[in-house]
């Protein structure tokens, strides 16, 4: 009896034609390579870090390099990037086992390189002009100041949403120097890849058994913010849809496929947010990488024409409050650490 003799077995074959339609195979292999290779090179730059010596500048290096053509080289062999690709259920569970074969070569070939935090080192207060009370003002004021920037600039661009939207539209399909940049960070697999390759080395990087930690938790306190903000995002879909702004405007120059999910919040500004937030809260240097990453991938959803602009400031809000509601609760603290220590005793953290 064939797949099509009923209609529930015709309803199954016709979604699997769909998935393949817009999954095929090789481009699952080609993502799997890449995420494999990018997770080794994720993994040598934490143990780079972590060294934190002179000798160990070259195999950063190296790391690096072998880091951006992974990236360069999935850009240019997969055409269906700027189509519908695998949906956040599926795209983490092909990084997931690409990232779990890495740390597993990484742990044969490299036994005690990342997988073993050095002891505590005792912290240098040396170097610093400031007492700890006027750095801790210092450090409120620009925060402060910060906030207020970023209040101001939303409600700046929700009110001038549509002529923001058709300024920076009109920039596509004007010249490669500003289509492929757009291209490359609008597209569903760079930018969050590397949001969670960042993730990776974050959990394996640190120069000390307190340093490590550290970073672990904001490792997994991002997971949580990402959780909530997804969940969050899901029940606002449930109640309010907003159009894309090619519905019902033909002029809109378009660098992607048409998405038919809602424009208001962006998924991906929520997700890349809810990261990148989590991670600044706790490690600063760090969630910078992670913010410029996220404010590239906004832009290039804008001038691409598949968001307006408030569209990327409400999933902006929305991933970062997760954020914040994640780093304010501090009975987290005993189930992470937990976490970290079963990994640890894994030899995995």
């Amino acid at each position: 009896m064939g797949c099509g003799a009923t209609p529930k077995g015709a309803a199954l074959c016709y979604n699997v034609r769909v998935i393949r339609a817009y999954i095929p195979w090789y481009l699952v292999c080609n993502y799997l390579a890449f995420a494999f290779i990018a997770c080794l090179s994720a993994l040598q730059l934490a143990a780079a870090h972590s060294e934190g010596t002179r000798p160990q500048r070259a195999r950063y290096a190296v790391a690096f390099a072998i880091l951006v053509g992974a990236f360069l080289g999935f850009y240019a062999l997969a055409p269906e990037l700027l189509t519908p690709g695998p949906a956040g259920g599926e795209l983490t569970f092909l990084f997931g086992g690409a990232a779990l074969f890495a740390v597993i070569v990484t742990r044969l070939a490299f036994p005690r390189q990342i997988f073993t935090a050095k002891t505590q080192r005792t912290p240098s207060l040396s170097g610093s002009t400031f007492t700890p009370f006027v750095a801790w003002r210092f450090k409120r004021l620009k925060f402060g100041i910060g906030y207020l920037i970023f209040v101001l600039g939303s409600l700046a661009i929700v009110l001038f949403d549509r002529p923001l939207f058709r300024a920076l539209n009109s920039l596509a399909l004007r010249t490669p120097l500003m289509d492929v940049p757009a291209q490359f960070l609008m597209n569903d697999y760079i930018v969050p890849t590397a949001l969670v390759l960042t993730l990776l080395a974050l959990w394996f990087a640190g120069r000390d058994a307190g340093e490590r930690a550290a970073f672990q938790r904001a490792m997994l306190r991002a997971m949580l913010a990402l959780a909530l903000a997804s969940i969050t995002l899901k029940l606002i879909n449930e109640v309010y849809f907003r159009p894309r702004p090619f519905t019902f405007d033909d002029s809109v120059r378009l660098l992607f496929y048409h998405p038919s999910d809602s424009s208001m919040p962006s998924n991906a500004a929520t997700v890349s947010f809810a990261l990148a937030v989590a991670v600044w809260l706790r490690q600063k240097r760090w969630g910078m990488v992670m913010l410029g990453l996220s404010f590239g991938m906004m832009f290039a959803r804008i001038v691409g024409g598949v968001h307006y602009p408030a569209d990327v400031v409400a999933g902006a809000w929305l991933g970062g409050a997760s954020a914040w509601l994640v780093n304010r609760a501090r009975w987290l603290d005993s189930p992470l650490d937990a976490v970290i220590g079963l990994a640890q005793r894994m030899r995995l953290g």
